[in-house]
């Protein structure tokens, strides 16, 4: 890998008195599709806050997209972030949430129309946010966070709680922006959906195992499902 956009070791943070991240590595570069997997409130919403450059990390070291990381100098707008929970203003229309994160990354306005046909956003154009329902409403926070098309996309259970026809949109769009060189980090506690991916991550009480393939994993417990050889680790 010549020039990884992510290239962090030993990353731990740190609430109170509770360590709810510790010991991550992380390293993946142009067209890297990387996954963290594991039960809600086991750090993966963490890590990604802390690569984004929203949260300092208490110990660790490295880059992403070439800064350091806890310097505070991360460049955003170089980054696609996806919060868990909904963040888009809810009395604005879907048009005018695209055209206002469209206007904040210097976007064209053409790139809006672009985005609302690639993405099946027209139907819904002219509904306030807050009036969406869920799979709507995911499927636009997603499409805010990739307007851009930056080379590092952070998302963080995007999939969750969808039907299963946005679901699969989200996956193969996922995939498309890897192919087209983009870095993807996306966390899941589905491991279904996580054994589609090339590399995962196992968090577990915040700590995450080394980047892996899930057919290793699932090799190595003599398994025959990712969610098979995960509830055989976790009864060790």
């Amino acid at each position: 890998m010549d020039s990884p956009f992510v290239d962090v070791r030993d990353l731990a943070k740190v609430f109170g008195k509770r360590q709810v991240v510790r010991d991550v590595t992380i390293r993946i570069g142009a067209g890297d599709l990387l996954g963290l997997v594991g039960a809600n409130g086991g750090g993966k919403t963490t890590t990604l806050r802390m690569v984004a450059g929203l949260a300092l990390p208490d110990a660790g070291r490295g880059t992403v997209l070439g800064v350091e990381i806890g310097s505070g100098r991360i460049d955003r707008r170089r980054i696609g972030y996806m919060s868990q929970r909904l963040a888009l203003y809810p009395e604005l229309t879907v048009l005018e949430n695209l055209r206002f994160h469209a206007r904040m990354q210097g976007l064209p306005r053409r790139s809006v129309s672009d985005a609302l046909a690639r993405y099946g956003l027209d139907a819904v154009a002219s509904d306030r946010f807050g009036v969406l329902s869920g799979g709507w409403a995911r499927r636009v926070q997603f499409v805010t966070s990739v307007l851009h098309r930056p080379p590092l996309l952070l998302l963080d259970e995007p999939t969750a709680g969808l039907d299963v026809v946005t679901r699969s949109a989200i996956w193969r769009w996922m995939a498309q922006f890897a192919a087209d060189g983009s870095a993807v980090v996306v966390s899941t506690h589905d491991l279904t959906e996580a054994e589609r991916l090339p590399q995962i991550m196992l968090y577990r009480d915040g700590q995450a195992a080394p980047q892996t393939t899930p057919t290793a994993i699932i090799d190595a417990a003599g398994s025959h499902s990712l969610e098979a050889a995960v509830l055989a680790q976790a009864r060790q």
